[in-house]
């Protein structure tokens, strides 16, 4: 018997093997191990290297989130420069009329280079230049960390009678780490900023620089002795250098979809292009209305198949949920705000750092909209990952903890239909936020607030569950009882729980060996919390049995 599966083949309408699926590069950073051996699915992004490369400012700097592909870039600008064409024979830049010529490569990875003091700073940056000179031959006599640089990048001109290509990743990592302590984050800015401003007397020496980092610390005057690069974070032309459109998405990974349709049961490619562009597209970084996917998230649910926060578990800067604890009074509504370009690629205090700016900057705010008139960016939560992490986060720094005894006192609450007790614990929760964060909020934002509650009082709700006559708001899987909740913002309870009954939302669970408990509730945005709820308790065959009372 032949067993096939899409994993293995691609099958073309006439039922002929094309080829092998492309494996997913997850947590790959290297170009080399991509392409070598062409069985790594690579989104091409040469096109942007060869524009850059073309440009007359070769000087260069852009921000973008964690896990966003910055570092994979560099090391792919890395390879071009070693004049490492034939790795590249699949991709844009190979056809084009770049002339291939080898430079040699300066890479520090700031990443990779320990900073918890100013000191361990100053010694893994010269140990890093002394491993790089050393593999050159090039002799570095000094401690002096912005001599060695001087002496590394000079040495590496002169060796290979050519310009030195200089890339750095990570920079802002000794700042960014160190946010919690700010007088060591305040002495590592100012290390970074004589290094870095070595560079700029070593322009004869230079070909190019691209410095990447998730935030520009543009008033603390780390860039103002590098002051030549080109910030293209904002620029339309890069928009979608990094992270994949809409047409690479269907394009590259049209097999891996085709993959999930086989093995999932009543669904369609429109309706998992729908899922994966609900939960990971919506980053958009210029006043181009180009946008794109998150790629670690993408990747990530191509493999597992499933949607879930792949990003946050990994990509989220814990600096963010500290700058929300430590200035709570600083935060912006999770619907969105407004700004100008400068405010969002300027953070100006490492004492009070603009939320605005970091939202945006660490991938939790991207722009909606931008007004030409005010030139203002309108901004907000991008996809379903970002605001059901970013929900997730607030619920367990914001609000009480609550423990293991707690959580099984909600979970015999539910069990006896004891509704009143979590509501008045989602009451609690909810009061103990900031009045910004729900100015302005939809009726999304107050369900999400209230799922992420839920999982905070060890429950596991589902949310926008599809029936044939449209979505459950949550729904809740007791051992004895199936709980389905329709929300309402500014509303009635009451037109909640007509609702529910009116469009048979527990329809599909009944006769299930279950009891079926039915809520209505409703948010107001005046008082920025539940306003009132109201239940049934249904037997599992939809008859009503009795109100569920406060």
């Amino acid at each position: 018997m032949l067993n096939v599966s899409l994993r293995s083949l691609k099958i073309g309408a006439n039922g002929v093997k094309i080829d092998r699926m492309k494996k997913l590069p997850i947590g790959i950073q290297s170009i080399t191990k991509i392409l070598s051996k062409g069985d790594y699915l690579y989104v091409d992004k040469t096109p942007f290297a060869k524009k850059l490369l073309d440009e007359d400012a070769p000087y260069y700097f852009m921000s973008r989130p964690r896990r966003f592909g910055k570092s994979l870039f560099l090391n792919t600008l890395e390879e071009i420069f070693k004049g490492n064409k034939e790795l590249f024979k699949t991709c844009e830049i190979y056809k084009s009329d770049y002339d291939w010529q080898k430079y040699p490569v300066l890479y520090l990875d700031f990443s990779k280079i320990a900073n918890e003091t100013p000191d361990e700073l100053r010694t893994a940056l010269r140990v890093r230049l002394e491993i790089i000179a050393r593999k050159h031959n090039i002799s570095i006599i000094t401690t002096d960390i912005q001599v060695a640089l001087d002496t590394l990048i000079v040495g590496l001109s002169e060796k290979y009678k050519s310009k030195v290509a200089v890339l750095i990743d990570e920079y802002d990592k000794p700042i960014i780490d160190r946010l919690g302590d700010l007088a060591t984050a305040r002495k590592n800015r100012d290390i970074l900023k004589g290094f870095f401003g070595t560079l700029k007397g070593l322009d004869a020496e230079l070909r190019f620089i691209f410095v990447t980092g998730i935030s520009k610390f543009s008033r603390v005057s780390l860039f103002s002795s590098l002051n030549n690069l080109k910030d293209i974070t904002m620029d339309p032309r890069y928009a979608d250098m990094m992270g994949y459109t809409e047409e690479e998405l269907k394009d590259s990974f049209a097999e891996h979809i085709e993959s999930i349709v086989s093995e999932r049961q009543n669904t369609s490619r429109e309706k998992v292009l729908e899922e994966v562009r609900k939960w990971y597209n919506g980053y958009r970084f210029s006043k181009s209305e180009a946008c794109v996917y998150n790629p670690f998230s993408t990747l990530n649910f191509m493999d597992e198949k499933e949607p879930a926060g792949y990003w946050y578990s990994t990509g989220t800067p814990s600096f963010l949920v500290s700058q929300l604890k430590k200035h709570p009074q600083s935060m912006v509504s999770l619907d969105g705000t407004t700004a100008r370009g400068e405010e969002l690629m300027d953070i100006s205090s490492l004492e009070q750092i603009d939320l605005k700016a970091l939202m945006y900057q660490s991938g939790y705010f991207t722009i909606k909209d931008y007004n030409p008139l005010s030139k203002r960016y309108n901004l907000g939560l991008p996809n379903e990952e970002v605001r059901t992490a970013f929900m997730h986060s607030l619920i367990k720094h914001f609000t009480k903890t609550t423990d293991v005894r707690s959580s099984e006192k909600f979970v015999k609450a539910l069990e006896r239909h004891q509704i009143g007790i979590v509501f008045d614990h989602i009451k609690t929760g909810f009061a103990s936020f900031a009045y910004q964060v729900f100015a302005g909020a939809k009726e999304r934002t107050y369900q999400a607030m209230l799922l992420a509650m839920l999982h905070g009082m060890g429950f596991d709700p589902l949310s926008e569950r599809a029936t044939n006559t449209g979505r459950i708001d949550v729904m809740l899987e007791m051992p004895k009882t199936t709980y389905i909740l329709e929300l309402k913002l500014d509303g009635s309870a009451e037109k909640a729980l007509q609702q529910i009954h009116q469009k048979g939302y527990f329809n599909p669970y009944t006769h299930k060996g279950k009891d079926l408990a039915i809520i209505g509730a409703n948010f107001s945005s005046e008082t920025r919390n539940v306003s009132e709820w109201k239940g049934e308790l249904l037997s599992e065959s939809g008859e009503r049995l009795k109100d569920l009372l406060n």
